[in-house]
């Protein structure tokens, strides 16, 4: 029903609500119970919008890869930033010792700052306002449990597939992405697990399996091409590690692995980032205790 249909048109200029009338997202007046159209459902604010829309009230939202292009650079930036900060402390740029755990925190600690803060101020000037609502960074009991399962299906495979790439190119060693040879004491220890196992899983998830994966999907790119392209940006901030060709051959498929375990995670429990986060965080939790005990 339209409001020109009714003997008691809405009234102009009224909050949403009024009278058992709510203002839709086309700008029209309509009734409380009555949609504008088929296959439209009341949202949350008070406005009818397609129903998908209020299911996944994000993708009504105004960020994509544009906000994504930011965080690239802020990234980046944030790299500069801490490079230009341990050159002045140590006086000589060749002498900071850019892999030890306490210099890796701080790197970690910046590029956090920088990507919580796209990631933020995406949802604040062009969404939902909510972490949770437009990136999806909430839970259910169950999504642990699978980020669990497919962190160690994902650590496997890309065992596996690290392996069988460095046996088939003949590699001298074994290919790792770790930023740190050794943990010689408890507290290099603490602050290389808080950054590597805690804050870079969420900060990561936040921005790839939320920001980027979600923008795909908005674009009307297919959950399949969408998980293959996040994927594979996932992957190219983590080859600076090698120092060979052979070295990027075998962590591109070892990344590659985790971080399609990843986004699995993300897509089987409804674009939730609860399962992707731990499955991260077990992944990187390992690997660092298995530093500090070995």
């Amino acid at each position: 029903m339209h409001p020109t249909d009714d003997p008691w048109p809405a009234p102009a200029g009224s909050p949403v609500g009024t009278s058992g009338w709510y203002l839709a997202s086309d700008g029209e007046w309509y009734r409380s119970d009555v949609a504008p159209a088929a296959g439209y459902a009341l949202a949350e604010d008070g406005h009818w919008r397609p129903s998908d829309e209020v299911a996944e009230p994000w993708r009504s939202s105004g960020w994509g890869l544009g906000d994504a292009w930011w965080g690239v650079l802020a990234y980046v930036g944030a790299g500069l930033l801490g490079a230009i900060v341990l050159a002045a402390v140590s006086g000589d740029v060749n002498s900071v010792d850019d892999t030890s755990p306490y210099a890796l925190g701080a790197f970690v600690a910046l590029n956090a700052v920088a990507g919580i803060g796209v990631v933020w101020s995406a949802t604040y000037r062009k969404g939902l306002r909510s972490l949770r609502r437009d990136f999806g960074l909430t839970g259910r009991w169950l999504d642990p449990l699978i980020g669990i399962g497919l962190g160690f299906a994902g650590l496997v495979t890309a065992g596996l597939a690290s392996y069988a790439i460095d046996t088939a190119l003949d590699a001298e060693e074994r290919t790792s992405n770790l930023p740190v040879d050794e943990l010689a004491s408890a507290g290099e220890f603490v602050v290389f697990f808080v950054a590597v196992a805690v804050v870079t899983p969420i900060l990561e998830e936040l921005f790839f399996r939320g920001l980027i994966y979600r923008s795909l999907l908005k674009r009307g790119r297919s959950a399949p091409r969408a998980i293959a392209v996040t994927t594979l940006l996932f992957v190219v901030p983590h080859l600076p590690a090698a120092e060979s060709w052979t070295e990027v051959a075998g962590l591109f498929g070892a990344i590659g692995a985790l971080g399609l375990a990843f986004n699995l995670a993300c897509h089987w429990t409804g674009n939730r980032l609860a399962a992707p986060i731990v499955a991260h965080m077990f992944v990187n939790g390992l690997a660092a205790v298995a530093l500090y005990v070995g």
